[in-house]
């Protein structure tokens, strides 16, 4: 019974593990595009600086509609110190309608509250024949191209009929359980799948009409 609801679930909530290679992306994104004058103070970083970060995020999806949120950890302070200066995560909630191509994150730049509202990312998928399980899901790969040129890997469960993802990637036949961003050394794996009929999607932070709306453009 387990397995055939699964088949069709349209409802539920997604807990991923946001793995960012910090190393790599202080070498590569920060060092190595450095000024002079400024390259040794990054390079002085690389010691203190951990292999990686694993941050705890969920995505509730209720029909054509998700909502990508951070989780409450704890991090220590120097970790916390690296992430707020090379700007590597702001705890956004990003919330995306597949339906009408509706796209709304509201980020804290630094204590600069913003929501960017614009249609969503449209990615080219090519799906492959290579496997691999994310949660207990057998998922298919595909991989793509952002509007802006990123190729991006995505594993999408074919159980789960809603063609959302981590970080409002979307456009697969199927939930993206697993998402890789090469360029950017960062990746998202679901650990946990939970499918339930009663989610809720507290818009409210994407919603809120006292903080300044942009687009993404802006």
């Amino acid at each position: 019974v387990n397995a055939q609801y699964a088949m069709f679930a349209e409802e539920g909530t997604v807990y991923y593990d946001k793995t960012m290679y910090t190393k790599n992306i202080l070498r590569k994104q920060f060092i190595e595009k450095s000024p002079e004058a400024q390259r040794s103070f990054m390079e002085g970083m690389l010691p203190r600086t951990p292999e990686n970060v694993v941050l705890k995020k969920s995505m509730k999806f209720k029909g054509n509609e998700t909502l990508f949120e951070s989780l409450k950890q704890e991090l220590d302070p120097t970790t916390k110190q690296i992430i707020q200066m090379l700007a590597l995560d702001f705890e956004a909630t990003t919330y995306s309608n597949l339906a009408n191509n509706e796209y709304k994150r509201y980020n804290d730049l630094v204590g600069q509250k913003i929501i960017i509202q614009d249609t969503l990312k449209k990615v080219k998928w090519v799906i492959t024949d290579e496997y691999r399980e994310v949660a207990g899901y057998n998922c298919r790969r595909a991989n793509g191209i952002t509007e802006d040129s990123t190729y991006v890997i995505g594993f999408y469960a074919n159980e789960i009929p809603v063609d959302g993802g981590p970080e409002s990637i979307n456009g697969l036949p199927g939930l993206i359980l697993g998402l890789v961003v090469p360029s950017q050394h960062v990746s998202y794996f679901a650990t946990k799948v939970e499918v339930t009929n009663n989610v809720l999607l507290d818009k409210k932070a994407v919603e809120n009409t006292k903080v300044k709306t942009m687009s993404r453009a802006e």
